[in-house]
């Protein structure tokens, strides 16, 4: 996922990053610490305060933290949640419970949630199937217009712009 730097911070010693207010960074995970995010830097893993950036680059707000992001909760928490909305291509993307510092993507399918493993590759780049994206941000936009279902049209969708699921 990327998120953008809130404010700018100096490196004071050599495994920190330094960053500059506006910076756009890719966070890997929360790497199981509450308020800390793991990043990726100049060729390194590197820890993130979670209160210096945002959760999510590009969203409507540059500090605004995208609301299908929602951090750890389990899969049955998941699932509660998005049968509630009953809109067929609610998701969320979650801390994967079975992979610390992987993700996985829950998406109302109508009467059941699928959920998927978001897979990486040695270079860093996420997928579901065949297309490789370079940020969660991008995956979610790719999978907005085009189907993440294999034997359906569904289409991820925020709760503003989501269908009925039909009873």
């Amino acid at each position: 996922m990327e998120s953008v730097a809130l404010y700018s911070f100096q490196a004071t010693e050599k495994d920190e990053l330094p960053f500059q207010k506006g910076d756009t960074l890719k966070v890997r995970g929360t790497g199981g610490s509450p308020g800390m995010a793991g990043g990726v830097g100049w060729g390194g893993d590197v820890t993130l305060g979670c209160p210096r950036v945002s959760r999510g680059a590009g969203a409507a707000e540059p500090s605004a933290p995208h609301r299908w992001y929602v951090g750890r909760i389990s899969r049955q928490l998941a699932e509660e949640q998005l049968l509630k909305r009953k809109h067929l291509g609610a998701f969320l993307i979650r801390d994967s419970e079975s992979a610390p510092g992987e993700f996985s993507i829950s998406v109302n399918y109508g009467q059941h949630v699928q959920h998927f493993k978001v897979l990486r590759e040695r270079n860093g780049k996420y997928y579901l199937w065949e297309e490789k994206f370079n940020s969660l941000n991008e995956l979610v936009d790719f999978y907005r217009t085009t189907t993440i279902a294999k034997k359906q049209q569904i289409f991820l969708r925020d709760e503003d712009q989501t269908q009925e699921v039909p009873s």
